[in-house]
């Protein structure tokens, strides 16, 4: 499975609103960032923390600053709980 990452690193994306609406738009941080055909690079506030390898149907979340030495964390069914796992190990 692959996941489609934005062009732009670290990776913002402004939230849609209303055209009526006159609050300010706060971005939403994508954390993550393909970096390989089964590889995803998991960032906070624009730091490594982790990674997610994409192994047949299952999503492997790894805990670390460099993909060589990541720890796995978690194993998921969905790329969404896998990223959420490393964001927390990463707390």
């Amino acid at each position: 499975m692959v996941m489609e990452a934005p062009l732009s690193r670290p990776g913002r994306v402004v939230a849609a609103t209303a055209v009526t609406t006159s609050a300010p738009v706060a971005p939403i941080e994508i954390p993550w960032t393909r970096i390989d055909m089964d590889l995803y690079e998991v960032a906070r506030d624009g730091y490594i923390v982790g990674y997610v390898e994409v192994v047949g149907s299952v999503f492997v979340a790894l805990g670390g600053t460099r993909y060589d030495r990541a720890v796995e964390v978690a194993q998921h069914l969905t790329f969404h709980a896998a990223v959420d796992a490393v964001l927390r190990r990463s707390a």
